[in-house]
């Protein structure tokens, strides 16, 4: 899957701000140096579905991208997203949730 470029990072600051006010869990990792986001936003806040998890690397200028997404099961983009988390922290990437302390 190509990632898509865009030419300012205000986008993703954008995204990741709005999502942050309706998202139930978000995530960031780190790695030498590079940062990876994981976010899992609900667009009917509180309602719990539909549900997508956003994947992004904000310091390499690629926009987020969905990698899973449900309209009908419920807590299915938080098992997605802890999942993918599981994968990074043992790939060496040192992930936290973003709210608690780093």
């Amino acid at each position: 899957m190509k990632y898509l470029n865009f030419r300012s990072p205000v986008c993703l600051l954008v995204f990741l701000g709005l999502a942050s006010e309706v998202t139930a869990s978000s995530w960031t990792c780190q790695n030498a140096g590079l940062t990876r986001q994981v976010v899992v936003f609900y667009p009917d806040a509180p309602e719990r579905l539909p549900c997508k998890v956003f994947y992004a690397k904000p310091k390499e200028n690629v926009l987020p991208r969905a990698l899973w997404e449900s309209q009908n099961t419920q807590d299915y983009c938080e098992q997605k997203a802890v999942e993918f988390i599981d994968k990074l922290s043992s790939s060496g990437w040192r992930c936290f949730r973003d709210d608690q302390e780093k």
